[in-house]
């Protein structure tokens, strides 16, 4: 323990040594993930050139290989230059809180399953949403736009095979759960909580993360679940922890869908909901195992 305190005492004065402009942090942060998407596309347009990959030929597999390469770049390979050769820094500086791998990741793991379960309420009164009549423009504009990246989903989610899941699991739910969680938590959390309250930079980053996805009528659980992966790394100051509960809170769902294709039963959150008592169950029990987190975690913020 004392070893794991000298070290997280070391991180935060690494952290703080200096006064930030967030501004200008972020942009920097911007142009790199910027610089991420035109590496990738450089790199899809000479593996398509070289015939290493045929598009016509596995259109499912080419959108996965695609979606990873673009993934990886923006999220990942930008964001971490821009932390190294920009910042000075290193990426074990996402690392140094709570240690306790076996323990905090049960209990993580056992926090999104519930959350889950308690979320379908708010993916449901999300899709219920009508805008005022004087907008009724714009929520046809939007319906369209989402029909087409629905479209767009569920060509990257439907799987013929369990090895297609697999790599889908890989590509839609681990790579995203890693790079997401370096940009909005490790980073943008982290920039904004130079300046303000750590309930403000959670809840912006969570707006932030939510409004990137382009999809108003998954705006309120994906923010939901935004703030639950920023507490968690609030809590636990660990970077381990939210990247683990967003790959499970994916990789579930995936699994769901692909179970429901292959299944007679279906369950549609749009018309179908958990009765209330498994709600309000999962609802105490969510945040029974968030407050014993944060209360197993208090030494870190006393350091």
């Amino acid at each position: 323990m004392s070893k794991r305190i000298a070290g997280f005492k070391k991180n935060n004065n690494r952290m703080n040594r200096q006064s930030n402009n967030i501004f200008i942090d972020t942009l920097n942060l911007l142009c790199s993930m910027l610089i991420g998407y035109g590496a990738a596309m450089v790199t899809i347009a000479a593996l398509l050139a070289c015939n290493i990959f045929d598009s016509n030929g596995e259109p499912m597999r080419f959108l996965l290989f695609s979606h990873a390469i673009i993934t990886i770049d923006i999220f990942i390979v930008g964001p971490l230059a821009y932390w190294h050769f920009v910042k000075k820094k290193v990426i074990y500086d996402f690392f140094y809180g709570e240690q306790r791998y076996l323990q905090f990741g049960l209990l993580t793991a056992a926090l999104i399953v519930v959350t889950m379960l308690v979320n379908t309420y708010f993916v449901y009164w999300n899709l219920q949403l009508k805008l005022p009549a004087c907008l009724s423009e714009i929520e046809l504009w939007i319906k369209a736009k989402e029909a087409g990246l629905k479209h767009l989903t569920n060509l990257l989610t439907t799987f013929s095979s369990w090895q297609d899941l697999g790599m889908g699991i890989i590509v839609l739910c681990l790579i995203p759960a890693i790079g997401e969680e370096v940009v909005f938590r490790g980073l943008l959390q982290s920039m904004f909580n130079q300046r303000f309250y750590s309930h403000f930079s959670i809840l912006v980053t969570a707006f932030i993360f939510s409004v990137i996805h382009l999809q108003f009528y998954g705006f309120i659980p994906r923010f939901l679940l935004g703030a639950l992966f920023g507490y968690i790394y609030n809590w636990t100051q660990n970077l381990f922890y939210p990247i683990l509960a967003h790959f499970l809170n994916n990789s579930l769902t995936l699994i769901l869908s692909f179970i429901q294709q292959h299944s007679s039963h279906k369950f549609d959150a749009e018309h179908q909901l958990l009765p209330l008592p498994i709600f309000i169950s999962c609802l105490l029990i969510s945040f029974r195992i968030g407050s014993y987190i944060y209360q197993k975690t208090q030494y870190l913020r006393h350091l």
